[in-house]
């Protein structure tokens, strides 16, 4: 597996595994509320591509051969996304709230949004795997904090930015977008 910036290319394919993603959670325990169209939007992930802030995790293999041919020499993308997420320095109206660890300014902050993986990748350490580009990146571009907002039903999220080093700061009521509030936990990694 090979995690690394996206190509404005693969955005049909990153959008495809969001679109699985929310098939997955929609009504589940661990639903999280994403809606395809505007969390995530098309323009919000182009955003990201365009600024190299958004991350993607492919197979090594099919990314060494990403064009197929499919006959009548039309060719099409071949590698399959297991998982990504945008890093920049947009935090949450609600990140004030919290007494960070990590006191700097907020051009010293990265933060993670849209952190998935595509649930035929689920167990592979995708999610870890980009978790630690993440952090390597925001530490090479000098950031000395990496945040997230995770909701307080996504056991399994909070496991592993706990397992991966993240302070975890506690349940809070944030704003979550679409004028929806949800009890989230607020979490940051120590970059310094």
């Amino acid at each position: 597996m090979i995690v690394r910036t996206a190509l404005v290319d693969e955005l049909p394919q990153i959008e495809a595994m969001y679109a699985a993603i929310v098939d997955a959670m929609q009504d589940t325990p661990l639903d999280v509320w994403w809606q395809m169209g505007s969390h995530p939007s098309h323009e919000m992930l182009l955003d990201a591509a365009s600024d190299g802030n958004l991350l993607v995790a492919v197979d090594e293999e099919s990314d060494k051969h990403n064009v197929a041919d499919v006959g009548d020499g039309a060719t099409e993308t071949a590698n399959p996304v297991l998982g990504a997420c945008i890093l920049n320095g947009v935090q949450g109206v609600d990140y004030g709230i919290i007494d960070w660890d990590v006191q700097c300014d907020d051009a010293e902050v990265n933060v993670l949004h849209l952190l998935g993986v595509s649930p035929a990748a689920r167990g592979r350490g995708v999610g870890r795997a980009i978790i630690d580009k993440a952090a390597a990146m925001a530490m090479e571009r000098g950031m000395k904090s990496l945040r997230l907002d995770t909701f307080d039903n996504n056991a399994p999220a909070i496991a592993l930015y706990r397992s991966c080093g993240f302070t975890d700061h506690g349940v809070h009521e944030i704003h979550v977008g679409r004028g929806l509030i949800h009890a989230s936990h607020l979490m940051e990694m120590d970059l310094r």
